[in-house]
């Protein structure tokens, strides 16, 4: 079989396994450009906060809030929460959170708070629709530790603002503009599942069936164009 005769058969049957990921790959890159990633990570809804003076006499000193926590504490670090002074103690991935001023220990976080957190977080008008407790893996908050309060406003976007029922912070904010994006994402890396292995094997097996189709077409393009054999008189 000649050359060329192999790699017109070899490029039309790579053409026909991959190319269906190929134009996933090229119509994913071009409907993500079109995303603003602040809006897409919910950034451009985020509020200026209000600091503490973290400077102020405190009534609870750190020995006394890693009494207070109950945990082997491995780190303490004082912050501004909700505009006020709070010790965050870590041990592990555990965390506690407690005031700094009146020594009541804020962990496990109530709706309440998680509301009020949510709120402070959200620069929107718009009011809170829902609050869920989220307790099992959920997938726009892959990776993050559970449990945490899901707020979701009411506004075009349908904002979801997720609050750490330990640390009280905001570790995601989400919306219906995230869940598109996330879905040309897992096209454009091929990770079905966890969407977040951007070196997954079947990723890279179709990188390499890409390549070869390339370099086949790219033969083919020499070889019909430059070295084109003259036809006899």
């Amino acid at each position: 079989m000649k050359p060329v005769i192999f790699f017109r058969k070899f490029h039309k049957w790579l053409g026909l396994i991959i190319g269906l990921q190929l134009l996933l790959w090229v119509v994913g890159g071009f409907v993500m450009s079109f995303f603003d990633i602040e809006q897409v990570r919910g950034e451009d809804r985020i509020a200026e906060q209000k600091q503490a003076d973290l400077s102020q006499p405190l009534t609870v000193t750190a020995s006394q809030a890693m009494s207070l926590s109950g945990l082997n504490a491995e780190q303490v670090v004082l912050k501004s929460w909700l505009s006020k002074p709070v010790w965050l103690v870590k041990e592990g991935k555990t965390e506690v959170l407690i005031d700094a001023i009146r020594g009541e220990v804020l962990t496990p976080l109530s709706e309440t708070m998680a509301r009020q957190v949510a709120i402070s977080d959200f620069s929107g008008e718009e009011a809170i629709a829902q609050v869920s407790l989220i307790e099992n893996p959920l997938g726009e908050v892959r990776g993050k530790t559970l449990p945490l309060w899901q707020v979701t406003f009411s506004d075009d976007d349908e904002t979801r603002v997720y609050v750490s029922q330990h640390s009280g912070e905001v570790v995601a904010r989400r919306n219906d503009t995230w869940r598109l994006f996330d879905f040309f994402w897992m096209l454009h890396i091929m990770d079905y599942d966890e969407r977040t292995d951007f070196n997954n094997p079947l990723l890279i097996f179709a990188a390499l069936l890409a390549i070869l189709m390339s370099i086949s077409g790219l033969y083919l393009v020499l070889k019909l164009i430059f070295f084109k054999p003259k036809r006899r008189t």
